[in-house]
């Protein structure tokens, strides 16, 4: 594939000669890299050879209508992100509504208004690039994350979500069933950045992070592994621990006293207090306070 530097590259789609011109001279005005294609097929044709990074299609071209071209586009990874506006008549509401279903995030009627077309085009291409970095940060720092829309449908995830699914014997199909019964209401009352709902999948218990919102559309959101063994273990190949002492380091960051964790554990305090000495140089600290800090922000971070 290639993708060239540019300030954005646009790709239209319209069966109308007099209104793909009139775009094409708007856009390149603009700045912008222009692809023109006279129906969905040419549209298909031309992302094959070069990645836009923003698509306006037309509703109703011959050969392959927008729905159809939009339906395409969106199963293949490379531009399932790519945003795209459908273009409609007025009156066309059904147009508007398909158009949203099948994977468009906005719409402009025609006859096309270049003012409006470009103020959106500059939104989305924006919101679409805020989403790209959110998206790469989270999947360089290796985070169990993922964005869907209000109505919960997943819209993207990172590696480390699926493979978290994976782990858990579960899959991103589940886990929207979910987000959309569960999760979705949730969101629907505004929740504050950081706060967190629960989600049982099926014997395992996780915790939804809501983190924020990308663009208007989107929902940033995290998965933390409430599983005490995933938690243990975690901890063990971090720390190189015993098994005993990723109990006792779990319990720990918990906030559990050594009476506490030696009633949980079928210990006595003593022997605590014992496994604490071997853990503290392990995680490079010397008491209890700074060991629960260090183990939260490793827990936190999963």
């Amino acid at each position: 594939m290639i993708r060239p530097e540019s300030k954005g590259i646009v790709l239209v789609a319209d069966d109308a000669a007099e209104s793909l011109a009139m775009m094409n001279e708007a856009l390149t005005s603009a700045g912008y890299t222009v692809l023109l294609a006279m129906d969905g097929t040419q549209a298909l044709s031309i992302t094959e050879r070069m990645i836009p990074d923003l698509i306006l299609l037309d509703a109703i071209m011959p050969t392959m209508d927008g729905f159809t071209a939009c339906e395409t586009l969106k199963k293949r990874n490379e531009l399932h992100d790519i945003p795209v506006i459908f273009m409609t008549g007025l009156s066309d509401s059904e147009h508007v509504l398909r158009g949203l279903e099948v994977g468009g995030v906005d719409y402009i009627t025609k006859p096309v208004n270049i003012d409006e077309l470009l103020a959106r085009v500059h939104v989305h291409l924006s919101n679409a690039r805020k989403t790209r970095s959110a998206r790469s940060a989270l999947d360089e720092m290796g985070q169990p994350a993922f964005a869907c829309n209000i109505h919960g449908e997943m819209l993207w995830s990172t590696v480390k979500t699926r493979e978290l699914l994976q782990t858990l014997g579960s899959s991103e199909s589940e886990l929207e069933t979910l987000i959309r019964s569960d999760i979705a209401p949730w969101l629907a009352r505004a929740p504050e950045r950081n706060s967190h709902s629960k989600l049982e999948l099926g014997a395992h218990s996780l915790q939804v992070r809501y983190l924020g919102r990308p663009s208007p559309a989107e929902y940033l959101l995290r998965l933390i592994n409430d599983d005490d063994n995933v938690l243990q273990a975690e901890l063990r190949q971090k720390f190189l621990l015993t098994e005993r002492e990723a109990e006792v380091l779990m319990w720990l960051s918990r906030g559990k006293t050594n009476r506490d964790i030696a009633q949980i554990l079928a210990m006595s305090p003593r022997t605590v207090n014992k496994h604490l000495e071997q853990i503290f140089p392990k995680l490079g600290v010397e008491n209890r306070a700074s060991a629960t800090a260090v183990s939260l922000g490793f827990l936190n971070s999963l």
